[in-house]
């Protein structure tokens, strides 16, 4: 035990591999890693996952994969393709899933995996997804992008809109992670974009028996 200790009456140890501090005068115990009971308050686990997306969007990767995508032609509106960067601001939309849904995809993910999850691993896993271009994006001007969230389900964001084919390496990934709230929010997006019509599905059948085989939800 060093001499100075700059936190006194703060001891910190373990449980089990969880690094934790803790202090006699107090009944609690901070963990650094969440496990399902330390997340077992919804408004805790909400918390947890509205930090993780704000840390994602805030962060110089999120910020140098928008600029790389526009840098690389994705620099126009793909509800309405005559509306370019210079012309209104363009911004990032992940489609199937919020930014929300696809933190909790691998929150979950890591509780089922290890039993335990950080906000750090997390955050550096969403950024990773992004970096491989393996999450469902789209590039929409402000103004589509605020009548899609205000009025869910307005239009359909087909696959074919996709920047990158790679997304269902994602939902291979992390489908230990997909909540019986995000099937049922996946299956219906599928739903919707195969009545849209389009000939190719880009994965959205395979995608869709994926989903129900480890969910459990009936055909």
């Amino acid at each position: 035990m060093n001499e100075y200790n700059p936190l006194p009456n703060i001891e910190s140890g373990y449980l089990g591999c969880n690094p934790c501090i803790g202090s006699p005068s107090s009944p609690y115990v901070i963990g650094f890693y969440q496990t399902r009971e330390s997340l077992m308050d919804t408004d805790v686990y909400r918390a947890f996952l509205k930090n993780i997306e704000k840390r994602v969007r805030q962060s110089v990767t999120y910020r140098g994969y928008k600029s790389f995508l526009m840098e690389n032609g994705m620099d126009h509106c793909q509800i309405h393709g005559n509306i370019n960067s210079d012309m209104a601001d363009l911004e990032m939309h992940h489609a199937m899933l919020t930014l929300f849904d696809i933190a909790l995809m691998v929150s979950e993910w890591y509780l089922n995996k290890t039993g335990y999850v950080s906000s750090f691993d997390v955050v550096q896993t969403i950024k990773d997804e992004h970096r491989l271009n393996e999450l469902p994006i789209v590039m929409l001007s402000k103004t589509p992008h605020q009548v899609y969230h205000n009025n869910t389900g307005v239009f359909v964001l087909h696959p074919d809109m996709f920047i990158s084919k790679k997304w269902p390496l994602f939902f291979q990934k992390f489908k230990e992670g997909i909540t019986q709230d995000l099937a049922f929010k996946l299956i219906y997006y599928i739903k919707r974009a195969q009545e849209a019509g389009h000939t190719d599905d880009q994965g959205l059948l395979d995608l869709r028996e994926t989903i129900k085989d480890w969910s459990g939800i009936a055909s």
